[in-house]
């Protein structure tokens, strides 16, 4: 249009900042400009389109990613790049159609499904916290099962089945999990090692343990949708202040809402469906859940266990003791005798001590320190009667040492001097060598010097002699 209006080549470049040879080539074409300028692609990928070709409509080689299908053709001498190898075989790929989905069925108590889900952080006790939530939901009835913990840890997922079987007042056949490493130690091969102790559980409950096959969590996928369900129908907008206090309100919201509601695929409420399905479940029955191991006390009593100190009585310090880990707490035994038990402490608590297990303090009063001591409080009285006191009880390493400062300091300062800064100490209950003798120099300055007396020389009669006596000597 600029160019009919009688505008020249340099004008139009200069009104829409392109270069004169960009505005030829406008005019040339027949099509509007599209701002790109077309390269020939593919020219290096041409002499191997065949073998592509071939590869692609193999049975197995038409899994191949693009980058192994680069690193084939390298080895071919093909020295392009990877985006238009990417390009053509996106384009050319056959794509298999669509297959329909096979409903799974499962008869009344045979199948519990079991996840966990992640639900952010909360503030509990005034303490920042990760909020999980262990869902279960029975594969029949649809009937469900929340409980939220702090943690996913091996005791507190076993804790949670427990819970689980005690909140359906039976035992499911089997139970549906996924490859948590608390449940499955390695699915290689098609054979499943499942943990020893969760096949414990599994033995001592009945049920029998499957895993789902990795990364296809549509086998489970009951539970998989009432992740969502539990998330924004119980837990958005909630506050979480008490950890036990809101899993009773999401039992009660259970049992009055979630439970009670009409399934949109059974068309019947879960509650109503699992009256049915209890009559098929297997009895409780009574198992320990319990992880054992060893440990060392230290040199001070307390042993170390998931980064808290429990302390044991001080006479099995540096002796191996064995722990029995249940979900109510911990216990500490020593040739199967139990020798302390302990609950768990709250979060941030690195150190459970019972007063009992300490050693006894030991006893400075000996003959000694009851000489160094009278003789202080001939001294100073009452003042020297709590120092010698609160030496003996804050300071049973090394009482004597700080009873003989007292008396040192004693013959170098006046007594008033000693007596403020004994007062001192007692006051603030400082009981530290060489703590006196400061306040003694900042109260009194220099230490009394006491300088020998004059001493007389004593008297010696020597005999007079000549001096010629000496010069027959030398002759």
């Amino acid at each position: 249009m600029l160019h009919r209006q009688g505008l020249s080549i340099r004008k139009i470049a200069a009104l829409r900042g392109v270069s004169r040879n960009a505005v030829r080539r406008a005019l040339r074409s027949s099509a509007p400009p599209t701002g790109k300028r077309l390269r020939a692609k593919g020219v290096q990928l041409d002499p191997y389109v065949s073998q592509i070709n071939a590869w692609l409509r193999d049975e197995v080689k038409s899994r191949w990613t693009v980058e192994r299908m680069f690193d084939e053709l390298q080895e071919h001498g093909y020295h392009g790049g990877r985006t238009v190898l990417k390009e053509y075989v996106r384009a050319h790929r056959p794509h298999r159609p669509p297959t329909g989905e096979a409903r799974f069925f499962v008869k009344p108590g045979q199948q519990l499904q079991v996840d966990w889900a992640e639900m952010g952080a909360v503030h509990i006790g005034g303490v920042h916290r990760k909020l999980y939530a262990f869902v279960a939901i029975m594969a029949w009835s649809r009937a469900l099962f929340v409980y939220f913990t702090t943690d996913m840890q091996l005791l507190t997922w076993l804790d949670c089945h427990r819970c689980a079987f005690a909140f359906f007042g039976g035992v499911p056949s089997e139970v549906l999990i996924d490859n948590l490493k608390t449940g499955v130690l390695s699915p290689a091969g098609g054979t499943v090692r499942f943990h020893p102790s969760y096949e414990a559980l599994a033995v001592g409950y009945g049920f029998r343990p499957i895993a789902h096959f990795p990364m296809r969590p549509k086998t489970k996928g009951r539970v998989e949708r009432v992740v969502r369900f539990a998330r924004e129908r119980f837990f958005a907008g909630r506050e979480v202040v008490d950890l036990e206090q809101f899993n009773a309100e999401a039992m009660r919201w259970l049992q009055e809402r979630a439970n009670r509601r009409v399934h949109r695929m059974t068309r019947e409420r879960p509650c109503d469906r699992f009256t049915v399905e209890r009559q098929s479940l297997q009895p409780l029955r009574a198992y320990d859940i319990v992880l054992e191991s060893t440990r060392v006390a230290d040199a001070y009593g307390p042993v170390s266990f998931n980064g808290v100190r429990y302390s044991v009585p001080a006479e099995h310090a540096r002796r191996v003791v064995a722990l029995q880990c249940r979900p109510e707490g911990i216990t500490f035994l020593i040739d199967g005798e139990i020798i302390a038990q302990h609950g768990f402490p709250a979060y941030g608590i690195r150190l459970v001590q019972d007063a009992r297990h300490l050693p006894p303090p030991p006893k400075p009063r000996h003959e000694r320190f009851a000489q160094l001591g009278e003789a202080i409080v001939d001294r100073f009285g009452e003042r020297g009667r709590r120092y010698v006191e609160e030496v003996e009880r804050r300071a049973p390493h090394a009482p004597i040492a700080l009873l003989r400062e007292v008396l040192a300091r004693n013959e170098e300062y006046d007594r008033a001097v000693v007596a403020a800064a004994i007062e001192s100490l007692v006051q603030f209950s400082i009981v530290k060598r060489g703590t006196l003798s400061t306040l003694c120099h900042r109260f009194g300055g220099l230490p009394k010097v006491q300088t020998p007396g004059a001493t007389s020389l004593p008297h010696v009669d020597v005999e007079q002699r000549r001096l010629s006596v000496y010069d027959e000597v030398v002759a």
